[in-house]
């Protein structure tokens, strides 16, 4: 039986909003009529290699004491290529039992990450942060969860000295159910657009602003069975691409938008497996698009990452990152200015994972 608290705040919050109680429930947008033409089986232009294969891998923290899991993690990169990383951690055998967020900090010119520093820990239950920086200054989003990933809502915090000092928290999305997992994109019209989420209706959302403080509900995606965590890159011509997590099994989905994410194309099959995990497409500094994924339809094993030189029309290059029985899931990666990418994994939600590689360890059929 369900505890009594769910009950009431089903009663008290989410009944009334599902009935449409201050739009709060967002609305679906129709399909566009957008063509997409994504991992076709073709061979492809190949992709010019550039340096030596570089690929090293070490883990963020080792443990924190009285905390037993650590999942959903993020980075991000500063210009002198130092990283900022976040993610939740938990005590119970719940993933939101006790759940807070933890920031680690590698320093430019370090080979080590700092111990991990608390950064937010609520009454309510904290998870998801998604970290975002444009020089110095950086976005935190999170999902703020009450009482279970149905009844999140969206809030962010700024920072104008990389994660420092921060703003207090301030709501994004009111919408029960509403949540975070990849970074926004800055589009042509110098808006910033965050992918989010629905986990009541399983779909995904997509909010602007243009300011970084104020946000708007742009577009909501839907599709059966549902899609879930989009990922999101900037194409050459100003287009947008995204991958959304399957939320069965099966296939990962994705979707295109010609006008900056106020519709999009209907979901479709991207021919990538996916086992009911996040995946993340990333645009690299050169304009080639990396893949990260878990390349199993079952399993979240073996964790993967491909390449296309051509904007996602056909992908060549693939590589596992990390195979074995265990769960080396949600991936989340940056570039740095030096060109390499910087991935962060959960590692049997035990620990999170730092690997550091190139595209030329991606090209590069027999790289260690």
């Amino acid at each position: 039986m369900a505890p009594i608290k769910y009950i009431l705040f089903f009663i008290s919050a989410v009944l009334p909003l599902s009935l449409g109680g201050c739009g709060l429930v967002l609305p679906s947008t129709p399909a566009g009529d957008f063509g997409l033409a994504f991992n076709l089986p073709e061979s492809g232009d190949p992709v010019e290699e550039t340096g030596e294969a570089c690929f090293t891998e070490e883990s963020v923290f080792e443990s924190i004491p009285g905390l037993i899991g650590h999942h959903a993690a993020t980075i991000t990169a500063f210009s002198d290529g130092e990283l900022l990383a976040g993610w939740y951690s938990y005590s119970g055998e719940f993933e939101l039992d006790g759940s807070a967020i933890y920031l680690s900090r590698r320093p430019a010119g370090s080979a080590v990450w700092q111990p991990p520093q608390l950064h937010i820990d609520r009454e309510h239950g904290d998870g998801n942060p998604v970290l975002y920086s444009e020089g110095d200054n950086v976005w935190l989003f999170q999902a703020v969860v009450p009482y279970g990933w149905s009844t999140a809502h969206i809030e962010f915090q700024r920072s104008t000295d990389r994660g420092v000092t921060w703003t207090e928290p301030a709501k994004l999305s009111w919408a029960i159910g509403s949540n975070t997992r990849y970074p926004p994109v800055r589009l042509a019209d110098g808006q910033l657009l965050l992918p989010a989420y629905d986990e009541i209706f399983q779909r995904s959302l997509f909010f602007v602003s243009t300011d970084g403080i104020r946000w708007s509900y742009r577009s909501g995606v839907s599709s059966s069975p549902g899609n879930i965590q989009p990922s999101v890159a900037v194409l050459t011509d100003g287009r947008l691409l995204a991958v959304m997590r399957n939320q069965v099994q099966g296939w990962l989905w994705t979707m295109v938008s010609d006008n900056a994410g106020k519709s999009w194309s209907a979901p479709q099959d991207s021919g990538f497996p996916n086992p009911g995990s996040a995946a993340q497409i990333l645009r690299l500094a050169g304009g080639n698009l990396v893949l990260i994924f878990n390349d199993s339809a079952e399993y979240r094993h073996p964790l993967s990452i491909a390449l296309s030189g051509d904007e996602g029309r056909t992908w060549p290059y693939k590589k596992i990152l990390v195979d074995g029985e265990g769960a080396y899931s949600y991936p989340t990666a940056v570039q740095s200015p030096d060109g390499r990418i910087h991935l962060l994994y959960s590692y049997n939600r035990e620990r999170i994972n730092h690997i550091i590689l190139n595209e030329a360890w991606i090209i590069q059929p027999h790289s260690p």
